[in-house]
């Protein structure tokens, strides 16, 4: 039997073992079965054997045969309103690769950054990061590694552990900036909305786009340059690089061939930049005049106008976006992360997440501080083997419980998790990113981890900095 058969038949073997186990004090048997069925995709999930939206189906099948939700409750969260500000997203990610205007930004961005290799890996990061930040990681990953090796491909330096370095770096920022970039705003990373989510269901509290931007961004921008500094002093770079007469200045060539600014970029950055400019100003002024709108209904607006706006080409009467284009996104993404919400779900509902957070108790008598330190230390270290979304989902109702146990804010114990189920830096496989520019064949694994978590570390540390000094300035949260 190989690998891929022994986790498949896993799964469903330690549901069962679980079921059939005697409850501990205090978990009703609807509880036990929600275990069985969390550490059953969590198997899936982090071995990978099926699809990862496959897993996500599990909970629409199981937790009705097992009498922990109805059908009707469970199949509401594959709908839930937070799936359409994501499917959004996807549209204005989609559409933004259709006409190149990723390549554009990221390309002139690096231009102005000259030939000093650690300014050139800010700049890749800088572009990378921005990106990440209205588009999917792995995306974003996708667009801007084989820039990324183009360059690093045409580069010369006078010393070959030099140029190794360059290498590593370039792709090890580009693959780090792209899920440091995606929590910068509510869009930017799946995980986030999860987060949403959960506080909007469970507590009666919403996050508007300009509240996490004020938190996120900042943090990010930190992060963000921490991890250069990290890079150029573990990797030490040249001062220079001489760009090979083979590829006679990649960037610039690039930059010449996609020629001027189209018509269809040029309408596609009105229309993205007006639906932030309505998400930055609804959150401050008019959704409190108008409130049956929010992000959603922003985003799904500017999203159906892609469809409906001529993209203003000579001859050419397509929209933005077409159908057949839009069929291209990661409908996938859609179900793995609407099965998340229902493990969610299921972990509430059943009680498991409260006799979780209950069993925890005894660390009420630790510092709150080394107590945020410890989750997040969990947090990652699940990430790094695990699917961000499913690390978020089942982390999610288990600390708000353990919040209430321990007397502090569940906000910022859910919100210093979200953010630490996105981290994941030190393995090829925590998340696609790393994968991807692992893929490139520059890095082996010991780069990654050698770099990847010593960045782990130092994200919490700065996080908790962020949560006891920015957060009660931002939100009125104090942890």
């Amino acid at each position: 039997m190989n690998r891929r058969s022994a986790t498949l038949l896993a799964g469903p073997l330690l549901f069962a073992l679980i079921a059939v186990l005697p409850s501990p004090t205090g978990l009703s048997f609807s509880a036990q079965l929600t275990a069985g069925i969390a550490v059953w995709m969590a198997l899936w999930w982090i071995g990978e054997v099926v699809d990862t939206a496959v897993t996500g189906l599990l909970p629409l099948v199981l937790f009705p045969l097992c009498g922990i939700l109805p059908l009707k409750i469970v199949s509401a969260e594959y709908g839930n309103e937070i799936l359409f500000l994501f499917l959004g997203g996807f549209f204005f990610g989609k559409t933004i690769e259709r006409w190149q205007l990723h390549r554009r930004i990221a390309l002139r961005l690096v231009s102005w950054l000259g030939t000093n290799p650690a300014r050139t890996v800010l700049g890749f990061m800088v572009a990378t990061g921005f990106i990440s930040m209205w588009i999917s990681n792995t995306a974003t990953a996708v667009m801007m590694t084989p820039v990324a090796i183009a360059v690093a491909q045409s580069t010369v330096t006078d010393d070959s552990k030099d140029q190794a370095n360059f290498c590593k770096a370039l792709l090890l920022g580009v693959g780090y900036a792209c899920s440091i970039g995606g929590l910068a705003t509510i869009v930017g990373t799946p995980t986030n909305a999860i987060f949403i989510s959960f506080i909007q269901q469970k507590m009666g509290t919403t996050v508007s786009f300009w509240q996490w931007f004020i938190f996120g961004f900042p943090f990010c921008t930190a992060l963000l340059l921490a991890c250069w500094v990290l890079l150029i002093r573990l990797l030490p770079l040249p001062k220079t690089f001489k760009i090979s007469a083979v590829d006679n200045q990649p960037l610039q060539a690039e930059l010449a061939a996609l020629g001027r600014i189209t018509p269809p970029e040029r309408r596609l950055l009105w229309l993205f930049g007006t639906v932030i400019l309505a998400w930055i100003s609804g959150s401050l002024i008019w959704y409190r005049w108008w409130p049956n709108c929010n992000d959603t209904v922003v985003m799904m607006s500017g999203a159906m106008l892609l469809f409906l706006l001529p993209a203003g080409r000579a001859g050419e009467p397509t929209p933005l976006l077409d159908w057949p284009t839009a069929l291209k996104i990661p409908w996938g993404i859609i179900l793995l992360f609407g099965g998340g919400l229902a493990l969610a779900k299921g972990f509430d509902q059943s009680g498991l997440a409260t006799w979780m957070g209950d069993a925890m108790r005894g660390l009420s008598a630790l510092p709150h501080v080394l107590i945020i330190f410890v989750v997040l230390a969990v947090v990652v270290l699940l990430s790094e083997v695990a699917s961000n979304i499913a690390t978020a989902s089942m982390m999610m109702p288990v600390l708000a419980a353990l919040a209430v146990s321990i007397g502090t804010s569940p906000l910022a114990l859910l919100i210093s998790a979200t953010f630490a189920a996105s981290f994941g830096f030190g393995l090829p496989v925590a998340t696609a990113p790393n994968s991807i520019v692992y893929a490139s064949g520059y890095l082996t694994t010991r780069d990654m981890a050698r770099t990847g978590f010593v960045l782990d570390l130092i994200a919490i540390l700065l996080l908790l900095a962020f949560l006891y000094g920015l957060l009660p300035l931002v939100w009125g949260i104090h942890v």
